[in-house]
């Protein structure tokens, strides 16, 4: 048993490893970084990352890495959303959701990424400007009921 788990803690670290050299390489997961837009900037990214990844999983190739890579951050993605709504909730510090996921920490430079951006529906705009349209064309016809 005590050998499964030192082999358990062994991936751990190594997929830790794997994570900040995925921070390093914003080609990977920035949007916003003009390198992320290059295929070929992308592609070395890959490449590179994919080398330490064999290091462990030696039969691995770029879609088991994507596919890795995917997991972690809908995870990492989840685990956020869960505390971000608990303390939109108003609930009492300590009844705060605190994330246990064990590599939250170490995906925290994601957040900015992972964040959804307040907007609002272009159906809501297009149906209050149709309702306003209608309302403007039936005080003009005379035809609005008091």
């Amino acid at each position: 048993m005590a050998q499964k788990t030192s082999a358990k803690e062994k991936e751990r670290e190594f997929i830790i490893e794997c994570i900040q050299l995925y921070r390093d390489l914003p080609a990977l997961w920035n949007v916003k970084s003009k390198l992320y837009h290059d295929r070929d900037k992308k592609s070395m990214a890959y490449d590179l990352l994919l080398s330490k990844y064999q290091e462990m999983f030696p039969k691995a190739n770029k879609d088991d890495l994507k596919k890795k890579f995917n997991a972690l951050r809908t995870n990492y993605r989840k685990e956020l959303k869960k505390h971000m709504d608990s303390m939109k909730s108003g609930a009492s510090a300590d009844s705060i959701y605190e994330p246990t996921l064990w590599y939250y920490s170490d995906m925290n430079f994601l957040h900015d990424q992972e964040m959804a951006c307040d907007s609002e529906s272009s159906m809501d705009i297009t149906q209050n400007s149709d309702t306003q349209n209608s309302v403007e064309d039936d005080v003009e016809q005379n035809t609005v009921c008091l």
